[in-house]
């Protein structure tokens, strides 16, 4: 089969990689629940009803995944609902409660902000349980619409229905990124290296740039894809396996730069998916080195940004930036934080969104929060549609939502000149628009959007699973400012649907003679 003829719906259902699946996820959740379960027993703990909320959370998660694996096929393991129970709701909310039976720290650092821990934490676990049932039911109830919207897609000539690259434009995609990346660490915007005047200063071009690099990303994707399928096939040569590593390397290379672990991780996300699409196996590899990567960088990333926040001046271009982290990793001793925190911790606690969805819970419960900036929150979802295609240009005064730094100084109590942008979770910025209803309002809302673009666009062919992975890491991983990224997700999808035009040639026709 060439590579022409792969088509998603030829994606079939696959019982012996579902029921494996279905093994490792409700032994996850499993010993997640034995773990605080334990914690119980033992009284050890002093956290007790954060632990039983923490089982009764553990074990509805494991009952919706067992329950959605029985009724999809293999494709449907990709779904954002169910990627979310894991890279979301397991976590931010469940990862850190599980390690404070062996180090308290994980959970005792959030008592300066909160006399009754135990309890208003086992609150937050309960409002993440309402989340997650509000965003399955809401995606159950859209599949009938998903269905309709599939059929029109796949009756639509505007949509790709086969994966048939343009592999040429895909590697001049490649070229553009390198230039990108260059361009944008020029300017000041990317990554961590930017600031927030020269973002500001170049708002226009950033918007570009930032859907220019989604574009690469999706070529990278495509590139890939081709060359697991052709090896699957025994046709794939060893140069263009040179140039898939070698692609690989390079969108690593763009993670490192851009001062995020996340980004070092991604390609190798990337890579796992195309691999699962083209040889319907789980990239067991890629996921081995993805975890790698992900420890790997905390000696890379780290030491970069502490030397970036002591440099005089931020380094401008690609030469300087490369210079600055080579630097920085040569004296990663001195510039890496002295603790004694391990780094397991460290990672645990950059997924853990309970403990500050609790804080800023209890800030909206002490009667802080402003109304003001409570209309700000709602307007940020409700407006998200003009946000999102109404320019800058036009708008003169167009309002910009973060609420990052805002956490950081406003409720945490830290410094006014703080630069650091902390996550509060998605519970808590719903909790601030509107209490629980709020809540139960955006995890629908994101429960209905995935149903649309993942059975209603995905599902129909080639061009429909482009478009839905260009915004499918945000679906997954559901961010903390769901307005803001809700307006990404309205802006992202033009753009995909155009580069899905672009990046796949059109079906070939029959000859007839």
């Amino acid at each position: 089969m060439a590579v022409a003829d792969i088509d998603i719906q030829t994606v079939k259902t696959s019982s012996q990689l579902r029921h494996a699946v279905k093994r490792v996820v409700v032994g996850i959740f499993s010993l997640v629940a034995l773990v605080n379960l334990l914690a119980l027993v033992l009284g050890d703990s002093p956290y007790f009803v954060a632990h039983l909320a923490a089982i009764m959370l553990a074990a509805y998660l494991a009952f919706e995944a067992v329950l959605y694996l029985r009724r999809t096929d293999a494709l449907g393991m990709l779904s954002p609902v169910f990627l979310a129970l894991i890279a979301h709701f397991l976590l931010a909310y469940l990862a850190a409660i599980s390690i404070a039976p062996f180090d308290p720290w994980a959970i005792r650092r959030f008592e300066v902000f909160l006399p009754d821990l135990d309890t208003d934490l086992a609150e937050t676990l309960l409002l993440a349980m309402l989340g997650a049932f509000c965003m399955l039911r809401s995606y159950y109830l859209f599949q009938s619409a998903a269905r309709r919207l599939r059929r029109r897609a796949q009756s639509s000539s505007a949509l790709r229905r086969e994966f048939r690259p343009a592999f040429t434009c895909a590697v001049i995609l490649q070229f553009a990124f390198v230039g990108l990346v260059a361009l944008a660490l020029t300017l000041g915007v990317y990554g961590v290296v930017g600031t927030g005047e020269a973002r500001q200063r170049h708002s226009d071009v950033l918007e570009i740039l930032r859907l220019a690099t989604a574009a690469g990303t999706l070529s990278y994707f495509l590139i890939l894809l081709r060359y697991y399928h052709l090896r699957a096939t025994g046709r794939a040569s060893w140069l263009f396996g040179v140039f898939c590593a070698a692609l690989v390397v390079l969108h690593l290379c763009a993670g490192i730069l851009s001062g995020f672990k996340s980004q070092m991780v991604a390609p190798f996300i990337i890579a796992g998916l195309a691999y699962f699409l083209a040889t319907r196996r789980l990239p067991k590899t890629f996921i081995v080195m993805g975890f790698f990567a992900l420890v790997i960088s905390y000696s890379i990333i780290e030491p970069f940004r502490a030397y970036l926040g002591a440099a005089d001046q931020r380094p401008r271009g690609m030469i300087e930036t490369v210079e600055a982290v080579a630097t920085a990793v040569r004296l990663r001793e001195h510039y890496q934080r002295h603790t004694d925190i391990s780094r397991g911790e460290q990672i645990t606690s950059r997924f853990d969104l309970a403990g500050m969805s609790t804080v800023g819970l209890d800030y909206v419960r002490r009667g802080d929060l402003q109304t003001e900036f409570r209309q700000g929150l709602q307007d940020s979802i409700l407006l998200s549609p003009i946000l999102a295609y109404v320019p800058r240009a036009i708008w003169r005064d167009k309002p910009f939502f973060g609420t990052g730094i805002w956490f950081n100084v406003t409720v945490l109590g830290r410094s006014p000149d703080a630069r650091t942008s902390v996550a509060m979770g998605p519970i808590a910025f719903l909790y601030m628009a509107g209490g629980v209803a709020w809540v139960c309002l955006g995890f629908a809302l994101w429960g209905a959007i995935g149903a649309l673009l993942f059975d209603g666009l995905a599902r129909s062919g080639a061009g429909g699973t482009i478009v839905f992975l260009s915004v499918a890491s945000t679906l997954i991983f559901i961010p903390t400012t769901i307005g803001p990224n809700l307006t990404g997700i309205l802006r992202m999808l033009p753009v995909a649907f155009v580069a899905q035009l672009i990046l796949l040639r059109p079906r070939s026709r029959p000859v007839f003679r």
